[in-house]
């Protein structure tokens, strides 16, 4: 069983290379997928050199997990990139498939991690894909770089089916297309604004339960620093090899989160409520006597 569904991961593999990820396979050999899979999700472009330095960096960090591109979306040239991310119903069936592959995936290999890796729009399927994962599958980790999902948007559902958590490396300086690109075509999950992949997530509001403020603690985000790059424009400075090398693997290679520095969200306990006060005895005059039934 485990064999036969290790053949169908490696037959789309060999599909996914005639679909332009041509290296796919020998990222998937058999000794990789016994030691997990680090599966990398390219933006709206599809997969590409840029998706292809995301995987030279992992490979040059030591990663020996299996190490796929997998493309998503409507494969139409040039009229399908916009609308692979104005398609929010395309985004969730491109999901529920990518799930549903992690989930035989797992069948196969129990216990063996599984990491995703989203640039841009893919970004904004990782935390779909998440979302979507059945009870008791759990992802273990889940990376996202300047990821075109809106800044609001809830994370506490992906956050629930992952292990370590979920980091996010934002980039202030990349207003163009995840600032003014986003609030007019909008982000992945459909909502208008400013990306996570620009400003960061939003932290939980004041009235939201005390279980969906402490599943926040296990979102980090890393805001991208001029210094920490070289090479690349403002959307794609995550993606190169150094970049990747230093500063994500470290998030997906199993060592313990965080795995490089980071801001959390920190839960505070709301205080508990004052006991209620005693009940009002009514006072007794001296020499009195209870009523008589």
């Amino acid at each position: 069983m485990r064999h036969n569904l290790t053949m169908v991961i490696l037959a789309a593999a060999a599909l996914a290379a005639a679909a332009g990820c041509d290296d796919n396979a020998k990222f998937m050999t058999e000794q990789r997928l016994d030691r997990g899979m680090v599966m990398i999700l390219p933006g709206i472009e599809g997969p590409s050199g840029i998706n292809r330095d995301i995987r030279h960096g992992l490979v040059a960090a030591g990663l020996r997990e299996a190490l796929p591109i997998r493309s998503w979306g409507n494969p139409v040239p040039l009229l399908g990139i916009l609308m692979k991310q104005v398609d929010v119903i395309g985004s969730h069936l491109a999901a529920a498939g990518i799930r549903d592959e992690l989930v035989q995936y797992m069948d196969a290999h129990p216990g063996a991690p599984v990491v995703l890796i989203g640039h841009s729009g893919g970004g904004g399927i990782a935390v779909l894909v998440a979302e979507k994962m059945p009870p008791g599958k759990k992802l273990d980790a889940v990376v996202l770089l300047s990821a075109s999902i809106s800044s609001a948007h809830d994370m506490a559902e992906a956050l629930t089916h992952v292990r370590r958590g979920i980091v996010n490396f934002y980039n202030r300086d990349d207003g163009a297309l995840l600032g003014l690109g986003t609030v007019l075509l909008g982000n992945i999950d459909g909502l208008h604004g400013p990306s996570a992949g620009l400003i960061g997530f939003d932290p939980p509001a004041a009235h939201h339960s005390e279980q969906h403020k402490r599943t926040y603690t296990k979102l980090y985000q890393v805001e991208i620093k001029r210094d920490m790059v070289v090479g690349g424009d403002t959307h794609t400075a995550v993606t190169q090899p150094g970049f990747v090398a230093s500063y994500v693997a470290p998030w997906a290679d199993g060592r313990p989160w965080p795995a490089t520095a980071a801001q959390r969200f920190v839960y505070v306990p709301a205080p508990p409520s004052p006991p209620p006060p005693p009940p009002e005895t009514q006072p007794t005059t001296a020499g009195s006597q209870p009523a008589s039934p």
